[in-house]
């Protein structure tokens, strides 16, 4: 794969709502990854009202040249994910989030690379804070440390980063729509943990999500995730996270 353009071999597929703070950083660092040219993302949005959809759209022609930006309906994380991936066709497919940074021009390229050299099923990569501030450092080196513990038994592909390849996604069951949280951990827990790698990669995200729901309340929730881990009804009540 050393001179193959991706786009004939990988598809990314962003789930939106609501982030005109966010999709605008997020599509640069992609259309800034090495052999990229002409890579199709398709964007679902869930009804956006704040100024996306006119980012995504002014972003779209600024970006033809290096990235084919398709914006169709969507709705919650996992139904919007699962309706982008209907419109793949390519071996692989890269699940992102809006608010998703990639800090290394060349993180979907070798983690592409990866899968193909290593004859794998699933790959993520490792997640760091976008802001200057210990808290957030701290808890996402916290959550690396454990992932990378846990995942020689429970493989777990954070929805920020996911890329997997087409047919065992569409085997396993795509992700379960009918979850309000962790539909990437239910979905990552079905493969196999040798088809599995965490990737030296980083990639970014900020703290709202522990603005939102305070540092007490994500540490409470991933207490109460784990315990119900096997669980499925706990994941399907609406804690905020969202």
């Amino acid at each position: 794969m050393k001179h193959m353009n991706i786009k004939d071999s990988l598809t990314i597929v962003i789930p939106c709502k609501n982030e005109v703070n966010y999709i605008g950083n997020t599509l640069k660092s992609i259309s800034k990854q090495s052999y990229i040219s002409g890579t199709r993302v398709i964007i679902a949005d869930g009804g956006s009202t704040d100024g996306t959809l006119d980012v995504i759209n002014v972003l779209r022609s600024l970006y033809m040249d290096t990235i084919k930006i398709d914006l169709i309906e969507g709705g919650k994380v996992a139904y919007a994910r699962n309706q982008g991936a209907k419109l793949v066709d390519t071996e692989y497919i890269l699940f992102l989030d809006a608010d998703t940074y990639l800090f290394d021009n060349d993180t979907i390229f070798d983690c592409l690379a990866s899968m193909s050299r290593l004859d794998i099923e699933l790959i993520t990569c490792k997640v760091k804070s976008t802001v200057d501030d210990w808290k957030p450092k701290l808890a996402f080196g916290l959550f690396n440390f454990v992932n990378k513990i846990i995942s020689k038994r429970t493989p777990f592909a954070v929805g920020t980063f996911f890329m997997t390849h087409t047919i065992p996604f569409r085997i396993f069951g795509t992700f379960d729509e009918s979850l309000q949280h962790s539909e990437d951990y239910f979905l990552s827990k079905k493969y196999d943990p040798r088809e599995f790698r965490i990737s030296d990669h980083y990639i970014g995200q900020d703290d709202r999500r522990f603005k939102k729901m305070g540092y007490l309340g994500m540490v409470k929730l991933l207490i109460k995730s784990f315990i119900n881990r096997n669980n499925k009804d706990f994941f399907k009540k609406d804690v905020g996270y969202w």
